[in-house]
Parts: C-alpha cells; sequence; structure tokens
C-alpha cells in the first residue's frame, strides 16, 4: 500500500511547526549574514556602525550554533537576537551610507584619522 501523501511526507524536515520556525529563523540568519557578507568594509566605517569582520563573526558563530545546537538554545536565542539587530538596525545604516536607500550618493566619507 502507498503511503499517504501528508505533509511531512511530502516535505521531509518540515513535519512540525518547531521544524518551520527553524527553517525559517535559519533562513533569516542566512539572509543577514549573505547581506553583511556582500557589503563592501568601506561602508562599515562610513554608517558608523561594527567592522565587517565583527558582523561577520557573530553571524557565522550564531548560524553555526543553531545548525548544530538548535534555536532553543542559549546561543541559538541570542543569534536571533543579532541577526534581527542587523537587518533592523546596521542594514539600513549601510543602504543609507552606501548611497542606497534615503542617504545620498556614494561613500560618506568621515572626517578625522583613518580607522585601523
Amino acid at each position: 500500500m502507498l503511503p499517504l501523501a501528508t505533509f511531512p511526507n511530502l516535505f521531509p524536515g518540515f513535519a512540525g511547526p518547531l521544524e518551520i520556525i527553524w527553517w525559517v529563523l535559519l533562513g533569516l540568519k542566512l539572509v543577514a549574514l549573505l547581506d553583511a557578507a556582500f557589503r563592501p568594509r568601506a561602508v562599515f566605517v562610513a554608517a558608523d556602525k561594527l567592522t565587517k569582520p565583527g558582523w561577520m563573526l557573530i553571524l557565522i558563530v550564531f548560524t553555526l550554533s543553531q545548525i548544530f545546537q538548535g534555536w532553543l538554545s542559549f546561543f541559538g536565542l541570542i543569534g536571533i537576537v543579532a541577526a534581527g539587530l542587523y537587518l533592523v538596525d546596521a542594514r539600513p545604516a549601510l543602504r543609507a551610507a552606501s548611497g542606497r536607500g534615503r542617504g545620498g550618493w556614494g561613500i560618506r566619507r568621515r572626517r578625522g584619522p583613518r580607522p585601523l
């Protein structure tokens, strides 16, 4: 007899609501990670945000923690906050500093000594 065509049989990995939430949160973290990866390093300095290697380290560690530990762990919950903070606070500032969005044209240069 053939198995019934139920939702868990058609889409393995989406068996219940917790698995769906896991995939959505992993997608959120991957979107934040890919967005940070493709931004130029100078835009982070121009927007006065945490440096690109800092954001990359945070987002990579917490994305891997969700994959290996789950999203209900302590690091998984901190990772949700970190990805959300990047997408809500840093990403609009980076878009404005790069000239995409409401910011203006080109990268805005800071006055003063050049950061390391």
